[in-house]
């Protein structure tokens, strides 16, 4: 492939761009094969550290020259960076647009506006982490670094202005400047990895590099240290493998071998590594390629394509895509002097940032005339109310006192009818409409009394510190007020989440990717060195069965949690123009994996409780492969684990038999 080089304000290094193609590389092949890429995502630290070099040689050596204009600068910013962006920018809209259900569009549209704004970094420290899997469904994730780096150059030029100047030594001003940005994260509380402030340093390091080699020689580096330099680059490679969250001492060791790596390859610009025409056409290919890669990757996620799978796909059709955009696009606005073109193009990604608020504001156009309706399915997402006035009057008759719990219910509120209770979390609260047709079918009332993230197992109150602990203790207090009062309870059905609470850690892509939910039992703030979190939950199921075991005329079911998606099946719906099928499915050893030690120890610790009935979905959402989020065309879930009104009922009636034989 041959591909033309633009003019450049400084001499033209081709081994700083075969850097570059080291640094898209690895972030792209992170991107697509995190498993076996763990450590890719340095590739943005390698940016961050060449934009602060390049961008301060620029500068400064322009102000040497007295030939600097921030007029000048910022023109060219604008036909350097807004081209590609402005391309980019409207082809994820329009994708979007085209396929994408109204409330992921006006999520983009929120973004859209954000990464034309340049804010995109602060947008996503509320919303989800660079290593969360729910952050592979956003397709301008990765404007979060081009959002600082922009936010670096409005500044920057500023102070090395001012520097020259006032004729400040440039090497010792940006190495203060470099240590107070270092230090910013630990004195301020800042978001470590997406705010500006804590990055900044990178860039800084980059322009520090610039002053060193201004002030001090490294010739000698690229005659007799060269290999111990890439050794070092490398041992900083390796040393974010499997990283899963933002270290700064990891992050010190690559940004501080890139600078050796800059220190060597700028005496020797046709090293025989970095200028190898392969890289050098990936790196001067490099900024388009970053925009274009990971919005292809996201989509392919967002609809369900294994990405993994079409990685190869997705790399060709990304490189394709840049290097047309280079060629045709970028080439030409670089060559271009008008201030009029530059301000157009500034116009134009305002217009698209209005674009993208204008979206968010219509809620993602839902009058779309090629959406499919998929009405069914779109009602089952839909959660009911916590409470109803039946259940209220209820139990606050029998209380004497209104309830404290979260979710209370009752098909009667007659003390002298016979029921049968739902109680549990939020997974009670979903279960409750089918059981209460059910129970009116045979007879009973049905009963709900359940609490947000708080089971009400014997001794087993949860909470995130201690002030939730004892609200959650006085919700289980009312439930066990209430079955312990004089109403006709006969039946008691026990409906929860089990792994959440026995590992402490969510699951899948919506659940909180794998992070920590932090609801622990008691002994976490008592005896925190002593806690395991497995141990003790079943410690606390234990002493529930125990207790139920031994209560007389009531039957007592503890029902065991539905398979956790790990997805939304939102996705389960049907995508316009149907190109996109979703199999809506989880593998029944991704299920096992995650609950088959909760299951294991149920099914054994119940042999012990004769009067304990568990009742068992896993027949009904799976087959002997996959555990199923649609079943016989209906929407079993409201979300990724809680289920829908039609999948309540389906499991009610799975279960007739057990409970009323």
């Amino acid at each position: 492939m041959s591909i033309p080089i633009v003019n450049h304000s400084l001499k033209y290094n081709p081994s700083l761009d075969g850097l570059r193609g080291i640094a898209i590389a690895l972030v792209m092949l992170f991107h697509i094969w995190p498993e076996y890429f763990s450590f890719g995502y340095i590739g943005v630290d390698i940016f961050f550290v060449l934009s602060g070099y390049l961008i301060t040689q620029i500068i400064h050596t322009k102000l040497q020259k007295d030939t600097f204009s921030f007029r000048e600068f910022y023109r060219n910013r604008i036909r350097r960076i807004f081209p590609a962006m402005i391309i980019v920018l409207l082809t994820t809209f329009f994708i979007g647009y085209l396929f994408l259900f109204p409330s992921e569009l006006q999520q983009l549209g929120k973004h859209i506006t954000s990464s034309a704004f340049f804010y995109q970094n602060f947008r996503l420290i509320d919303e989800v982490g660079y290593w969360d899997k729910a952050a592979q469904l956003k397709p301008l994730l990765h404007f979060w670094s081009l959002s600082i780096e922009e936010q670096f150059y409005v500044i920057w030029p500023f102070l090395i202005f001012i520097l020259y100047r006032f004729r400040v030594n440039l090497f010792l001003s940006l190495l203060f400047i470099v240590l107070i940005l270092f230090l910013l994260p630990f004195i301020l509380d800042i978001h470590p990895f997406y705010h500006s402030l804590a990055r900044f340093w990178e860039l800084a390091f980059g322009g520090l590099l610039y002053a060193a080699f201004q002030q001090f020689s490294f010739r000698q580096l690229s005659q007799k240290l060269q290999w111990i330099v890439l050794l070092l680059f490398a041992i900083s490679i390796t040393l974010a493998f499997d990283n899963t969250a933002f270290n700064i001492n990891r992050t010190l060791a690559i940004v501080v071998s890139t600078g050796l790596i800059i220190a060597l390859i700028s005496k020797d610009p046709y090293h025989k590594l970095f200028s190898s025409k392969p890289l050098v056409i990936l790196g001067l290919i490099s900024f388009p390629l970053y925009l274009w890669h990971y919005v292809f990757i996201s989509y392919a996620h967002i609809f369900g394509l294994n990405v993994s799978h079409y990685g190869t796909t997705l790399i060709i059709l990304s490189i394709g895509l840049s290097y047309l955009t280079y060629r045709y696009i970028e080439l030409y606005s670089r060559r271009q002097q008008s201030y009029r073109f530059a301000a157009a193009l500034f116009a134009t990604v305002i217009l698209i940032g209005l674009l993208g608020q204008y979206t968010y504001t219509h809620k993602g156009f839902p009058d779309r005339s090629f959406l499919h309706s998929n009405e069914a399915f779109k009602k089952q997402f839909i959660r009911t109310p916590p409470a109803n006035q039946m259940g209220l009057s209820l139990i606050t008759k029998v209380l004497g006192h209104k309830p404290r719990n979260n979710y209370v219910k009752a098909t009667s509120d007659k003390t002298d009818k016979k029921f049968i209770a739902i109680i549990g979390d939020s997974h009670a609260h979903t279960s409750y409409p089918g059981f209460a047709k059910l129970a009116k079918e045979h007879g009973y009332e049905a009963l709900l009394l359940a609490n947000s993230s708080c089971p009400p197992y014997i001794d087993g109150a949860m909470g995130k510190n201690e002030n939730e602990l004892k609200e959650c203790q006085e919700k289980i207090d009312d439930i066990y007020a209430v079955l312990h009062s004089n109403l006709q309870i006969e039946k008691i059905i026990f409906a929860t989440r089990g792994s959440v609470y026995m590992y402490d850690i969510g699951y899948g892509i919506v659940d909180s990717g794998g992070k920590p939910l932090h609801y622990h039992f008691k002994n976490f703030f008592t005896q925190p060195d002593d806690y395991n979190q497995t141990d003790t939950f079943f410690k606390v199921l234990q002493k529930t069965f125990q207790t139920f075991e031994n209560t007389a005329n009531i039957d007592f079911y503890y029902l065991i949690e539905n398979p956790e998606l790990g997805f939304s099946p939102k996705n389960c719906m049907i995508r316009p123009f149907n190109l996109f099928p979703s199999t809506c499915r989880l593998s029944l050893k991704a299920y096992l994996k995650r609950a088959g030690n909760y299951r294991s120890h149920l099914l054994s610790m119940v042999k012990s409780y004769p009067n304990i009935h568990l009742l068992d979905p896993i027949n009904l959402y799976c087959d002997d492969s996959y555990c199923y989020a649609v079943k016989n065309a209906k929407m079993l879930y409201a979300d990724d684990d809680h289920h829908s009104i039609d999948g309540s009922v389906m499991q009610a009636s799975y279960f007739e038999r057990k409970i009323f034989r």
